[in-house]
């Protein structure tokens, strides 16, 4: 008993004996290609046979993506071999897909749809927008997000950011985890997984009515922060703990015989308040110095002398973060807009 094999396209047809006990021993059906080590299926192959399925023939298919038809033929038939079937038949008009390939033509058109959409993402992703989730520090936020937001607004890569504010710890935690991209906070921080980047210093002026102002230069003819623990001026205002601010101001303090400390307060809008209606003294970052006297005209600002306090503004990320390529456009852009800030509030402090 002789039966005829039509193979590939990619290859002359052919015709050898089966006898029927050979067919028997073929378990896998009629026309399998012989077991080799496969290779895996790659996107130019299915190209290839994507391009033979609708020019219906080889030397077309080989014109259309620019190859020379063996270069074709080879690929086409590498993906038959890994599949261990053939995909085509030849007939009097040209080629036809076997069952199989008919199968494998619906799935290799969604597989290069996909991969199309990837590269198209890829380049996308590459030209931008960058959309970042920013963490900025609670005590900085309010004062440095309009600026931040006009000089993204000027770069030509587009960086949108999503902000989140929250205290340092809190968004240490939240950059750990993966949920924000980077976060403008106090340095240092000394962690090996994060990097570090300095934008600008942010010092720290005494802050409170013009007449408690007027009392501790009287008291202090040098007028360094340490001298308010010995002087008798009222209260400390402070943010409660878990502020970093806070901590930053008991330190410069040097608190310890002053006539107690107001530590419950949530937020720096709420600590000037109380300030500038002569309820205590504290100390302001110069960053928001302009905001808060507008909104609190009887608060007053007094520049302390050297060593003169002041936190250090920067940027931290993740060492092991991939895209680094916002980092520096965004870095430049808070350094300008922190910068700004504090200009403006020259011509306020006394």
């Amino acid at each position: 008993m002789l039966f005829t094999v039509s193979a590939p396209a990619a290859y002359p047809p052919c015709a050898f004996p089966l006898t029927a006990g050979k067919m028997r021993q073929c378990r896998h059906g009629f026309g399998r290609f012989p077991r080799v080590q496969l290779m895996p299926v790659t996107l130019r192959q299915l190209r290839y046979f994507k391009a033979v399925v609708e020019h219906g023939s080889f030397a077309r298919a080989a014109e259309a993506v620019f190859v020379s038809q063996p270069a074709l033929s080879l690929q086409v038939r590498e993906l038959e071999t890994n599949l261990g079937w053939p995909l085509f038949e030849r007939d009097s008009h040209g080629v036809v897909l076997t069952t199989l390939g008919r199968e494998i033509h619906e799935q290799a058109l969604r597989v290069l749809d996909e991969a199309l959409l990837l590269e198209t993402k890829g380049k996308l992703f590459n030209k931008g927008p960058f959309n970042i989730a920013l963490g900025i520090v609670s005590t900085l936020a309010p004062y440095l997000i309009p600026g931040l937001k006009e000089e993204l607004s000027n770069l030509e890569d587009r960086i949108d950011i999503a902000v989140y504010e929250a205290t340092s710890q809190q968004l240490l935690n939240r950059l750990l985890g993966g949920h924000i991209d980077a976060a403008i906070i106090s340095l240092p921080i000394g962690m090996l997984e994060l990097t570090e980047r300095d934008l600008f210093e942010d010092p720290l002026l005494l802050a409170g009515s013009a007449s408690r102002l007027a009392a501790f230069r009287e008291l202090s003819e040098d007028l360094k922060a340490e001298n308010l623990a010995k002087s008798d001026l009222g209260p400390l205002l402070c943010l409660n703990e878990g502020h970093c601010l806070g901590d930053q101001v008991l330190g410069a303090c040097s608190m310890g015989t002053m006539e107690g400390v107001h530590r419950s307060l949530e937020s720096l809008g709420s600590v000037a308040r109380l300030a500038g209606v002569d309820a205590g003294l504290t100390l302001i970052p110069e960053s928001a110095v302009a905001s808060e006297r507008a909104a609190s005209p009887g608060l007053h600002f007094l520049r302390l002398a050297e060593p003169e306090p002041k936190r250090r503004i920067g940027l931290v990320y993740r060492v092991a973060f991939h895209d680094q390529r916002w980092i520096e456009p965004l870095a430049d852009c808070a350094t300008r807009a922190g910068k700004r800030l504090i200009e403006q509030s020259a011509p306020l402090i006394d």
